[in-house]
């Protein structure tokens, strides 16, 4: 069984077939469809969100990941997960992506960005961005030095802990097993315990 999927996207429309049960992801990759998915298509962000304009129901339920990422608003109002979705049922659905403004920006998107606006700046403010950047750096990297005695030494301050904790239970188990058993008396058919010559 196959799923008809039309993608509208600003280039025009693109319609093809996928296989039932495959995720919408995978169906955009596989017809040329370009889009983003910052976590790797993990369900950890709403980067690949896309809106279902027609066919809601031939899609799998929606995931704790939909709701935590989407929101009960923009699934209200038909948007899904593209890494979370899957086309279950035979039919047509109909799907456009999301717009950049209505979702998360992707890292290369705010790179791209940064270096658009970097590229227009006057010489001397990209001076000062670049020294900027370089103190933040350096500051990111001094704290983070600072902060590995700190937790070399808890570390350390664990293993002791945990080694006492084992010694400390191995020394109550060794006490125990050393407590002396009372002595018993010999059985009444036999007499005193005669000296052996």
């Amino acid at each position: 069984m196959s799923v008809n999927v039309e993608w509208r996207t600003d280039g025009g429309a693109l319609t093809g077939l996928v296989a039932e049960g495959t995720f919408l992801l995978d169906a955009a990759r596989r017809m040329g469809v370009s889009l983003p998915a910052e976590c790797g298509g993990h369900g950890e962000c709403n980067t690949c969100a896309v809106v279902v304009e027609e066919g809601a129901g031939l899609l799998s339920a929606q995931t704790d990941a939909e709701r935590t990422h989407l929101g009960e608003g923009r699934l209200a109002s038909g948007e899904r997960l593209a890494c979370e979705a899957r086309a279950e049922r035979e039919g047509s659905l109909v799907l456009r992506p999301v717009p950049v403004a209505a979702r998360a920006e992707t890292t290369e998107e705010t790179a791209k960005e940064f270096r658009e606006e970097f590229r227009r700046l006057p010489l001397r403010k990209k001076l000062t961005t670049l020294a900027g950047l370089e103190a933040e750096m350096a500051y990111e990297t001094l704290v983070r030095a600072v902060d590995i005695p700190f937790d070399l030494f808890g570390k350390g301050l664990d293993l002791l802990a945990g080694r006492g904790r084992r010694l400390a239970e191995g020394e109550r188990r060794r006490r125990r097993t050393a407590v002396p058993k009372p002595a018993t008396a010999p059985p009444d058919d036999q007499g005193p315990d005669e000296p052996t010559v």
